[in-house]
């Protein structure tokens, strides 16, 4: 599936630009089932898996070399600029698995300042719950919404306590916590019309669409078809 032709047409791409960013595990079924979910609910969109890692085999590196999270965040940055030059109105988003998460935090702070997306989306991403992402937020149009679940107390609580956050910081992630309040108090400052941080905490109908809490729920088809699409889509079931 990754990066099928079909998904990126000109038609596809008049209507609208999601790039999915996958783990530190690089493109993996985990990515693919994201766009499986969107494809089900009918997003109609230009959807790209970008593969901003080193692979499998370099997941710690994927997890904590800074320097190849600015580099790419950089390339995925000319990505939405130069989508935005071409179709000024129409929408973008960015959606990132854990480590993914991150990179959609870093690549949102870097965007210039002439260059907004519609929003972001963190499926429990490995990023520290007192980064400030109120920058991130900033450029975007509607927000940043954070999914997360204390279910992922093994991958993002135990696992980056031993290994780290994308951020360097040996915490348990917002992907298990959420985001910290002065975060959020952060984001608000610009006033009510900014875009704000959206927490989308576990609950217990997500099981219904095989999300049990854990830190590969969120990529599941079904759930995605669920809870992600309609909030790219926009409409008034967009959890907001």
């Amino acid at each position: 599936m990754r990066n099928r032709p079909e998904l990126m047409t000109p038609d596809r791409l008049d209507q609208g630009y999601i790039i999915v960013l996958p783990g530190i595990e690089g493109e993996s079924v985990l990515n693919r089932n994201i766009v499986r979910g969107l494809l089900r609910a009918n997003v109609p969109y230009g959807i790209e898996i970008y593969d901003w890692t080193y692979g499998l085999k370099g997941y710690l590196l994927n997890l904590r070399y800074r320097r190849r999270h600015r580099e790419q965040a950089e390339i995925i940055c000319d990505k939405l600029a130069n989508y935005r030059c071409r179709h000024p109105h129409q929408p973008v988003y960015l959606i990132g698995h854990s480590g993914g998460g991150a990179m959609t935090v870093f690549t949102l702070e870097r965007l210039p300042v002439d260059v907004r997306v519609t929003g972001g989306l963190l499926l429990v991403p490995a990023l520290y719950g007192e980064y400030d992402i109120a920058p991130a937020v900033a450029r975007t149009e509607r927000g940043v919404w954070d999914f997360c679940s204390w279910g992922d107390a093994f991958m993002l609580g135990f696992g980056t306590i031993l290994l780290g956050t994308c951020d360097g910081r040996h915490r348990p992630a917002a992907g298990m916590t959420g985001f910290a309040a002065s975060v959020h108090e952060a984001c608000k400052l610009g006033g009510e019309a900014q875009p704000h941080l959206i927490e989308v905490p576990y609950q217990r109908e997500m099981a219904q669409d095989w999300n049990l809490g854990g830190h590969f729920g969120p990529t599941s088809p079904s759930f995605v078809e669920h809870w992600i699409a309609p909030i790219v889509l926009g409409g008034e079931h967009a959890v907001e």
